[in-house]
C-alpha cells in the first residue's frame, strides 16, 4: 500500500527524539498505565517506561520509530482508520486484545488524543490501559453465574439466589421460585428492600449480610404445605477473599418429604410402643386419631371401624367428638362421605361436601367441616375400617394429602389390628399373615441380636430394604385382592434368593427387609440386585411385570444412625434416581439399569 500523506513510512525524515527532563520521565512513569506520543508523520517522541516494556523496546530503540515498524502490518492496517480519525481531530477511545513482549495475549483499552495546537493537530498521545485481570475475572464471574444458573435449571425442589454487596440480585433462578411467589424477572438487578414483600427483606438482610462476611446461616421456611430449608453463604472464586465477600449465595431445597416421612417414622414409633405396653384398643385409636390430625395439620382427624356392610362406628376422633356427629352410621344409598366411599370400593377417597350429599354429608357440615380423605385400614386381610381426616376449607385435603394418608394407615393397620385381637398378639408380633414373612415387630427384635452377635464376633452385618416400584397402580388398577396376592408373591421370590441364616420380613404395606449376617456391603449389594432380577424377570399373573428398589447398608456404614435407617436412605437415593436400581449407603450413585421387558407397560420403575 503506497500512500503520500504524512501516514506513510518515510524513514529518511525521521528526526530525533529530543532527551526527555527526567523529572517528566518521572511523572510519566508513575501513571499507571502505557503512556505514548506519535507526531503527525507517525513516529514515536514520547513512552514511558512501561509503554516501551510492553513492546520489549529499549527508550532509545523506540526513540522515532514508525508505528507500523511497533505494531507490525496487521495491528497497524486495523489501527489506521483510528490514527486518521485521532489526526482529523476527534479522540478516540476503544478496547483491543494485544500481544505483550513475552507473547502472552492482553486486554486492553485505549485512548487517542488529538494534540491540536495552533489550529493544526501536531499529533496524538496514547493512554493503553493493561485490563487483562478484570476481563478474566468478569469471564470467571459469567462462568461461575452461568453454572449457578444452569444448577438452578436443572435440579427439582431447588432455588438459587446470587446477590452482590449491595444485596442487589445478580441471579434467581429455580423450579421452586415461584412457590415463594417470585418470577426471575422480578428480581435480578433489584435490591432486596425494592422487591422483597412485607418485613421478609428486613428478616433475610442479617442473613446475607452474614453471609458477605464469610459465614453459612440456614434456616427453615414454612409456604403453604411445603417445607423448605434454605442455606446463605459467600461465594469463593478464583479472585481470592475480596470477591469472595462481595458476593453471596442462597440455595433453597424442598424438604418437605424427607420432613413428612421423619415425622411418620416418628408416630409409628409411638403407636408401636403403645402397643408393646398393651395399651387399650380405644386408647391406640383416640392416639392414631390425634397424631394423623397432627401430622396433616387439619380441623379433625378419626378412626372409623366398619361394624357391618353399611355400617360403621367412630372408634376415636380428635379433637373430640362434636355434637352435631352421631358416633353410629348406617350407609344410605345417597351417601357422598369419604368413610362410605372406602367401604364400597376398598380405595382411598377424597370428598367435598355438597348439599345432596346425603346424612354423613349434612352432619359434617353441620359441624363447619368442608372436605375430607380417608383410607382403607386392614386387619388380618380384611377391611376393617378407616382412617380419616376433615378440613373446614373446601380445599383443606388434597389429592396428595390422601396419598399421604393411605401409605400411613397402611402402616398403622397392624397395630391397630394387634389392638382388636389380643389372642392373637403373639402370632402377629412375630409372622406377617399375608406374605408369611417376619412382620416388623420380629424383625426388630432379630435386628437387636445380629448387631449384638457382629459386634461381639467382629463380623459384618448388612441390610436391604427393598420396595415394590409404583405398587399403588396395581391396587388401583386391579384391586387390592390382587394387591395381596402379589404381596405374597413377592415375598416368596425374596425368600428363594436368600439364603437359610439370613432373614426375609416385611416392614410394612409394599416394603420389605433383608437381614445378612456375615455379609459385607459389597456382597449385599450383589444380594440385592439378584433380588432385584428375581422380581423383574417374571410376570406376575394378569398384573405384569413389576420391578421393585433397593437400598443397601453396612453396619460400619452406618455410623451414627441406625442400620436400617441409613439402608432406608439408600432406598430413597435408588427411588429418586428413577426407581429399579439399588443404591448403597454412603457410596457410588445407584447401580443397575432398567430393563424394559414385554408386557412390562406401567408397571416398571
Amino acid at each position: 500500500m503506497t500512500n503520500p500523506s504524512p501516514l506513510n513510512r518515510d524513514d529518511a525524515g525521521a528526526s530525533p527524539l529530543p532527551v526527555i527532563p527526567a523529572q517528566l520521565r518521572a511523572v510519566l512513569n508513575g501513571i499507571p498505565a502505557m503512556v505514548g506520543y506519535w507526531d503527525s508523520g507517525l513516529r514515536s517522541r514520547l513512552a514511558n517506561d512501561a509503554y516501551c516494556e510492553w513492546f520489549g523496546l529499549e527508550a532509545q530503540q523506540l526513540n522515532g520509530m514508525h508505528v507500523r515498524d511497533v505494531l507490525g502490518d496487521v495491528a497497524f492496517e486495523a489501527t489506521l482508520p483510528l490514527i486518521e480519525r485521532v489526526l482529523a481531530g476527534e479522540a478516540q477511545r476503544f478496547e483491543r486484545s494485544l500481544v505483550d513482549a513475552a507473547g502472552k495475549p492482553r486486554f486492553t483499552e485505549v485512548t487517542y488524543t488529538p494534540d491540536a495546537r495552533d489550529g493544526a493537530v501536531q499529533g496524538y498521545f496514547v493512554v493503553v490501559t493493561d485490563v487483562t485481570e478484570r476481563v478474566l475475572a468478569d469471564r470467571r464471574r459469567q462462568r461461575d453465574m452461568d453454572q449457578y444458573r444452569a444448577l438452578a435449571r436443572s435440579v427439582p425442589g431447588v432455588f438459587v439466589l446470587l446477590f452482590d454487596a449491595e444485596l442487589r440480585y445478580l441471579i434467581a433462578e429455580g423450579q421452586e421460585l415461584e412457590t415463594f411467589g417470585y418470577r426471575t424477572e422480578e428480581l435480578e438487578g433489584r435490591l432486596i428492600q425494592d422487591v422483597l414483600k412485607g418485613d421478609l427483606a428486613s428478616e433475610l438482610e442479617p442473613r446475607y449480610r452474614a453471609a458477605l462476611a464469610g459465614k453459612e446461616v440456614s434456616w427453615s421456611r414454612q409456604i403453604g404445605h411445603r417445607t423448605y430449608r434454605l442455606k446463605a453463604g459467600p461465594v469463593y472464586s478464583d479472585d481470592g477473599a475480596e470477591a469472595a465477600a462481595a458476593t453471596g449465595m442462597v440455595v433453597a431445597v424442598d424438604v418437605t418429604e424427607r420432613l413428612q416421612q421423619q415425622q411418620v417414622w416418628e408416630a409409628l414409633h409411638e403407636i408401636a410402643t403403645a402397643v408393646a405396653r398393651n395399651a387399650a384398643p380405644t386408647d391406640i385409636s383416640e392416639r392414631v386419631a390425634a397424631i394423623v390430625r397432627e401430622l396433616f395439620n387439619v380441623d379433625s382427624a378419626a378412626v372409623v371401624r366398619f361394624t357391618g356392610a353399611s355400617s360403621a362406628e367412630i372408634v376415636a376422633m380428635a379433637p373430640a367428638l362434636p355434637p352435631t356427629l352421631s358416633r353410629r352410621h348406617i350407609f344410605t344409598p345417597n351417601d357422598e362421605s369419604a368413610t362410605v366411599r372406602v367401604a364400597l370400593t376398598g380405595k382411598p377417597a377424597l370428598v367435598v361436601y355438597g348439599p345432596e350429599g346425603g346424612p354423613a354429608a349434612e352432619q359434617m357440615r353441620a359441624g363447619g367441616f368442608q372436605s375430607a380423605a380417608a383410607a382403607p385400614v386392614r386387619v388380618r386381610g380384611s377391611l376393617w375400617g378407616v382412617v380419616t381426616l376433615t378440613s373446614k376449607s373446601s380445599t383443606g385435603v388434597t389429592e396428595a394429602m390422601m396419598e399421604r394418608l393411605a401409605q400411613f394407615a397402611e402402616l398403622v393397620e397392624i397395630a391397630i389390628g394387634n389392638t382388636e385381637a389380643r389372642t392373637d398378639l403373639e402370632l402377629q408380633a412375630t409372622t406377617d399373615a399375608l406374605s408369611g414373612l417376619p412382620n416388623r415387630r420380629a424383625l426388630e427384635l432379630h435386628l437387636s441380636e445380629q448387631i449384638a452377635l457382629a459386634g461381639s464376633r467382629g463380623t459384618h452385618l448388612s441390610a436391604v430394604v427393598l420396595d415394590i416400584d409404583h405398587f399403588k397402580r396395581v391396587n388401583d388398577t386391579h384391586g387390592h385382592l390382587t394387591g395381596d396376592v402379589v404381596l405374597a408373591a413377592v415375598a416368596a421370590r425374596l425368600r428363594a434368593v436368600a439364603r437359610a441364616e439370613e432373614i426375609v420380613a416385611r416392614f410394612g404395606g409394599e416394603e420389605f427387609v433383608w437381614l445378612l449376617p456375615g455379609t459385607d456391603g459389597a456382597e449385599a449389594l450383589r444380594a440385592a440386585e439378584r433380588a432385584r432380577e428375581a422380581i423383574a424377570s417374571e410376570p406376575f399373573g394378569d398384573v405384569g411385570f413389576l420391578t421393585i428398589s433397593a437400598g443397601v447398608c453396612e453396619q460400619r456404614d452406618a455410623a451414627a444412625g441406625s442400620l436400617l435407617d441409613c439402608a432406608d436412605r439408600a432406598l430413597y437415593e435408588a427411588k429418586n434416581a428413577g426407581r429399579n436400581r439399588t443404591s448403597r449407603y454412603g457410596h457410588a450413585t445407584p447401580a443397575g439399569q432398567e430393563q424394559a421387558r414385554p408386557g412390562a407397560e406401567g408397571h416398571t420403575g
